[in-house]
């Protein structure tokens, strides 16, 4: 059975490591009072797979975050006709 699930990233978003055992990783995405835990499967092969989708995950993360701050510099212009400062 699949599910999606809908986030839209506020003020205090954030996506930490967590490991509270040692030598399992769990990586946390939270948005609002909601979190989203991806941890390693138990099998052999758990740790490369979980590597291989982080690593994708990352890339792909990058590039959202590359082309919303695009978007967001395109349309924040202080009330010089600058461009507002993008911190993240």
């Amino acid at each position: 059975m699949a599910f999606y699930v809908l986030a839209h990233p506020e003020q205090h978003a954030s996506a930490p490591l967590v490991e509270q055992t040692s030598g399992q990783p769990n990586l946390i995405a939270e948005v609002g009072d909601s979190q989203i835990a991806v941890q390693v499967a138990n099998h052999p092969d758990g740790l490369k797979m979980a590597a291989a989708f982080a690593w994708n995950l990352a890339k792909a993360a990058t590039e959202f975050a590359t082309r919303c701050q695009e978007l967001a510099m395109s349309q924040g212009t202080d009330a010089y006709g600058k461009h507002a400062e993008f911190t993240g």
